[in-house]
């Protein structure tokens, strides 16, 4: 709960005391309902609207109508009867309730040395066909979202989700949940600037792709994203357009994820999932050609950043399938990490003959059903040396997302394990980090060889 929410909530105490319990109201009285007025605006000026706050705002409200009666001196009244008095007890304890279920999402602090920038551009393949339209003539065509080290955290703040009008209806129906739910998301500070310089002392930069999973979006892991920016990688994500939850183009067009154009029967399964696992690692294959473009291109904001002698591809679910594949045809990665990864929708090669590159899996005990893990468990045992099996207990798929770390009552929605949504994401970004730093940089990182220090993560290695 935030400081200003916390001030409004503690001001219709006393009026709701008086209300309840005495006849008597003292002409001091009305200063409680006027001062949560004034704090209710600058709530709304400083941290901004959200529904869930909306009982409070109506309390407050019925309090300022009463005020006037109190300073006049009209002392005397009818007591509220039960019903009444349950009412507004009620109203209080549903207002303060809301933010603590509900808060504004906080993720976790970049530990790394620089400030981050952002931007997001819509990309066209002009080389590949779309395989999931009717029209031959349709290009496969992508957003994408690029992170960065920045030289100052200066521009406008970057949004959690840009478009949420649209964006925030669309994702909240995916998880069976009220189009409203997630309206107050990009009240969450990211410390993200939106177009920012970028740095150059540190140039150039490694670079890691990012894949979300079926039905996911691009930003759904900005917790990891960061750390990784804050540490000196730039960082690339894709809309995987038409398995995403949504793509929105600059020229209005929205597409909304449907499962029956990617499976016949609109359920997923590993068969009709194999093209667009392949599809997907073309569609990362296609961003660091694209990124090449930009790192020579003289008026690029990005121009001479990126080291593609180092270059890092992670994905969750669908995507940890995609980033295997990836590294099994493209030679320009150098470690993947899969994250919950479902590892079923890739070609047997991935068996036989690789990947070849350092692979690190972190997921749950039961890794998307026993038939995935078995499959997972032998692609690891077939990995090179150097490479990692995570197994952390208490944690259900999502965890392995931001959207463990939106609401304490996503363990009750079936959405995240019991094991408490900081400390886990804490764990999986500080390997994650460990493991891109050894990698990439180079960097001694003990953490990776030596006893877990937490209790609740099991390690594999190869």
């Amino acid at each position: 709960m935030r400081l200003y929410e916390i001030i409004i909530l503690a001001l219709l105490l006393p009026p709701l005391f008086w209300a309840l319990f005495s006849r008597q109201r003292p002409n001091w009285l009305a200063i409680f309902p006027v001062g949560g007025a004034l704090f209710t605006i600058l709530h709304l000026f400083m941290e901004g609207y959200r529904w869930q706050m909306v009982p409070a705002y109506g309390l407050t409200a019925v309090f300022l109508i009463l005020a006037p009666r109190w300073v006049s001196g009209t002392q005397n009244g009818p007591r509220f009867g039960w019903l009444m008095a349950l009412l507004g007890l009620l109203t209080w304890l549903m207002a303060a309730a809301l933010p603590v279920a509900m808060p504004v999402p906080q993720l976790p602090e970049p530990t790394g040395p620089y400030a981050i920038g952002t931007f997001t551009t819509q990309l066209v393949d002009e080389t590949r066909p779309e395989i999931y339209t009717e029209d031959p003539n349709d290009n496969r065509e992508v957003m994408v979202q690029v992170w960065y080290p920045a030289a100052a955290p200066t521009g406008e703040p970057a949004r959690y989700l840009p478009d949420l009008d649209v964006a925030g209806p669309v994702i909240a129906e995916q998880f069976g949940l009220p189009a409203f739910l997630l309206g107050h998301i990009n009240l969450t500070e990211l410390d993200v600037w939106q177009d920012a310089p970028a740095a150059s002392d540190g140039a150039p930069f490694p670079v890691i792709i990012f894949s979300h999973g079926l039905s996911g979006i691009r930003m759904q892991n900005t917790a990891m994203v960061r750390e990784l920016v804050s540490h000196g990688y730039i960082v690339g994500a894709v809309d995987h357009t038409y398995a995403n939850a949504l793509s929105v183009f600059p020229d209005g067009r929205v597409f909304v994820y449907d499962p029956a154009r990617i499976f016949s029967n609109g359920d997923s399964n590993p068969t009709e999932a194999n093209p667009l696992v392949r599809q997907w690692a073309d569609d990362m294959a296609f961003l660091l050609d694209t990124m090449a473009g930009w790192n020579a291109e003289a008026g690029h904001g990005l121009n001479g950043r990126f080291d593609f002698s180092h270059v890092g591809i992670f994905g969750h679910s669908t995507g940890g399938g995609a980033t295997l594949q990836f590294c099994l045809q493209d030679e320009r990665c150098q470690a993947g990490v899969g994250l919950d990864s479902w590892v079923l929708p890739v070609g047997d090669g991935v068996l036989t003959q690789g990947p070849a590159q350092p692979f690190m899996f972190i997921g749950t005990p039961e890794w998307l059903g026993d038939t995935n893990k078995a499959r997972g468990e032998a692609i690891f045992s077939g990995l090179t040396q150097g490479s990692y099996n995570l197994i952390l207990a208490n944690t259900a798929h999502y965890d392995f997302t931001d959207l463990a770390l939106l609401s304490p009552l996503t363990p009750q929605l079936g959405l995240s394990g019991t094991i408490d949504s900081h400390y886990s994401a804490e764990i999986q970004i500080e390997y994650l980090l460990a493991f891109f730093n050894h990698t990439l940089k180079g960097a001694a990182t003990p953490l990776l060889d030596a006893p877990s220090p937490y209790p609740e993560l099991t390690i594999e290695r190869n």
